[in-house]
């Protein structure tokens, strides 16, 4: 997966876990607690990260976005 970008100075590796995993819960249970895929949907999606980049930013709120990723970067 791409780089994750936008993260507090003070963001250990396992906060960032933490995070992803409450940001994961999060989604499923707003989603009336179940999402379903199958497997080569999440390949399809991983594939696809390679023009994108994930980034989160942390602070009085948590936001994760997958935006295009810049020409120069790729």
């Amino acid at each position: 997966m791409s780089k994750i970008l936008n993260l507090s100075e003070n963001t250990t590796d396992e906060d960032l876990r933490h995070l992803t995993t409450l940001l994961l819960y999060h989604l499923v249970e707003k989603s009336g607690g179940q999402i379903q895929f199958k497997l080569e949907d999440a390949h399809r999606v991983r594939e696809s990260l390679a023009t994108k980049m994930v980034q989160m930013q942390v602070g009085d709120e948590i936001r994760l976005r997958i935006i295009n990723r810049l020409p120069e970067l790729s």
